[in-house]
């Protein structure tokens, strides 16, 4: 699917490419959002990405012009199932390759934004060949494949952590959507937008709520624990649990006693994540790299649980760049068992640590809530 410019529209000044997930698809956005504040309009930024049903989800819903591609990443195990697949990725990237070229000479965009995996490298292929700059914007802790190669090359590198060894590195933070960057948690507009947004829930918001969320997909391990939870701390009177536990998971039963005190409402996920954060006085979640940065730029304090199968156990760097300021509790999956509970717990009661992490958190997303990562853009384009 692509949605090319008319005559009458304006020249696209950046194409945003990658996709996949929403984990690539939701920088993506932010990335639109951080230069539509510039001044660009929403005509001139367009999106390259792929025809998985995420991306077409999340796009759709955008007037942004946009190219969709059939195509797959190389797979890292060596299985037959898996060669077959990275076998017939290479047609593939040829094919999607030759698209984006033809779109490009239309859409004659002035810089190609990549925010990584399988989706970007077809634009990315294409920008080399036409001369295009290629802005390459890397927010995990250990950039993954496709990132750590295009960075090579690239005509600039944005990263959400200091200290990156991408070559030509500079630390803008992470890209992050505009309704999050602008949700406040401390005052009396705070304090209402809270109490609206609970009720809206179902819950109390005089009471504490614990926000639960396991990833764009949901994760059974964090469901289990946080149910666990729950059900330990049925006579809680003061406690109120919202969980957004995953489409795949709505059909698991789970009930709370006759007697429970304790709220507890779930949901498969929620579309205003900026609502979510504004009434998490605590969070639990993964350490995926766009929920970190949403984490650190409104500054909630968290269990973070950081999920042990990802490539190159990206999860679990991200988490530590947490723990080691002191800005999140983190629980490995192995010690979910005693050390969730432990740390939620700690959490919930004490409310110094709380404030203590939180304010650490806050102090750590101040790049993200700033316009360093848009002015890095427009500095690249030719």
């Amino acid at each position: 699917m692509t949605t090319p410019n008319t005559p009458s529209s304006p020249r696209v000044f950046a194409v945003i490419a990658g996709g996949g997930t929403a984990g690539h698809v939701i920088p993506a956005l932010a990335l639109a959002e951080h230069l539509g504040e510039r001044g660009r309009s929403t005509r001139s930024i367009a999106f390259v990405a792929s025809r998985r049903p995420i991306d077409e989800q999340l796009l759709g819903a955008t007037d942004h012009p946009r190219l969709l591609l059939s195509v797959d990443g190389f797979q890292r195990s060596l299985t037959p199932r898996a060669l077959a697949r990275s076998i017939i990725a290479v047609p593939k990237l040829v094919i999607a390759t030759a698209r984006v070229t033809r779109q490009f000479r239309q859409w004659r965009p002035r810089v190609v934004v990549s925010v990584g995996g399988f989706a970007s490298e077809p634009a990315v292929r294409a920008a080399r060949a036409l001369g295009i700059p290629v802005v390459v914007v890397s927010y995990d802790q250990h950039p993954g494949l496709a990132t750590r190669m295009q960075a090579k090359k690239a005509a600039a590198v944005a990263t959400a952590f200091s200290g990156s060894t991408l070559p030509g590195a500079s630390h803008t933070g992470a890209p992050v959507r505009a309704a999050i960057r602008g949700v406040s948690r401390h005052g009396d507009d705070a304090a209402s937008e809270r109490a609206r947004v609970a009720r809206e829930f179902g819950v109390d918001p005089a009471r504490l709520i614990v926000v639960a969320m396991g990833g764009s997909l949901g994760s059974h391990i964090v469901n289990d624990a946080v149910e666990n939870f729950v059900l330990q701390h049925a006579s809680r009177g003061d406690l109120a649990v919202v969980h957004l536990a995953g489409e795949r998971f709505m059909q698991t039963k789970f009930a709370l006693p006759a007697n429970a005190q304790v709220q507890y409402v779930r949901v498969a996920r929620h579309e205003r994540m900026h609502d979510i954060w504004r009434i998490a006085d605590v969070a639990v979640s993964r350490a995926g790299a766009s929920t970190l940065a949403e984490l650190v730029t409104v500054g909630a304090p968290a269990v973070v649980v950081p999920w042990a199968q990802a490539a190159d156990d990206h999860q679990r760097r991200n988490a530590d760049w947490l723990a080691q300021a002191g800005a999140a509790l983190v629980v490995d999956e192995a010690d979910l068992a005693d050390g969730f509970k432990r740390a939620l717990a700690q959490l919930i009661d004490d409310t110094a640590l709380r404030e203590r992490v939180a304010a650490k958190a806050y102090a750590l997303g101040a790049l993200n809530r700033s316009s360093a990562l848009g002015a890095l853009i427009e500095s690249a384009a030719r």
